[in-house]
């Protein structure tokens, strides 16, 4: 759920809407958040170490750190009311949702398992240094768009429902000045550019077809938050585009 909270509207804490006010130790949140953290690194080293057969493999380490760092750094930057917001499972959460959710998830983990393969059984013939090094760059700054997405947003809730429980509102400040949903953008960019880092072109494949559940996800949330958020209309009237600057 990319729509959030204006500055102008912000409640304070144990406000209406502050979910501080309504959970408990924020400490004990991101402790959570820290170790389920560690624990997906951990998955994604073996999605990644597994198919390649070998741990001789830089830049899978690097992605690696890459996700680790920027987990850790986005557990400390969002609200603590987010991280338990996001590790909940809510009834009201639209149904397509949590399938298109399930599907996303699976679609991430084929590239990890393709671009493995891919290493293991030299498929794709080596990419040149500049093209790895150039998305390398593309993938942390897609990270980094996420992660600036979530701290500026309160609300980016990991599955589609309109938070009325906890004082849902429009976003406007942040990366949400440019485009109604850069959190998608992050995730889009580094979804293209991961395989390639990797060093694999076939895992282009998977990633594709995350892409384009991202951008289905992204058509579908808006059409939400148009018919269902109070203020979300006009704010689309005022950013026009959803992911990419005069574009879409």
């Amino acid at each position: 759920m990319t729509a959030g909270i204006s500055k102008e509207e912000k409640p304070g804490p144990g406000g209406p809407g502050g979910m501080e006010g309504e959970k408990g130790n924020p400490q004990k949140s991101r402790i959570k958040g820290i170790i389920s953290s560690f624990i997906f690194t951990a998955v994604i080293g073996l999605l990644l170490f597994v198919p390649a057969g070998t741990l001789d493999w830089p830049m899978a380490w690097v992605l690696l750190g890459i996700y680790l760092v920027t987990s850790v750094i986005h557990i400390l930057v969002v609200s603590p009311g987010l991280i338990e917001e996001r590790t909940r499972r809510h009834e009201d959460s639209k149904t397509w949702d949590r399938y298109l959710v399930i599907v996303l998830i699976l679609s991430g983990f084929m590239i990890m398992i393709a671009t493995g393969l891919d290493h293991r059984f030299a498929w794709t013939e080596p990419l040149t240094f500049p093209v790895m090094v150039i998305s390398l760059v593309l993938v942390i700054l897609g990270s980094a768009l996420v992660t600036w997405a979530t701290a500026a947003n309160r609300f980016f809730s990991a599955t589609i429902r309109i938070q009325g429980d906890r004082g849902h509102s429009v976003v406007s400040d942040g990366p949400y000045r440019y485009v109604r949903h850069p959190g998608y953008a992050g995730w889009i960019l580094y979804y293209i550019f991961l395989p390639l880092m990797l060093g694999s072109v076939y895992a282009l494949i998977p990633a594709g077809i995350a892409v384009g559940l991202l951008i289905v996800r992204t058509y579908l949330e808006d059409t939400t938050l148009q018919a269902e958020l109070e203020g979300y209309r006009e704010y689309a009237g005022r950013v026009r585009n959803r992911l990419v600057p005069g574009v879409w």
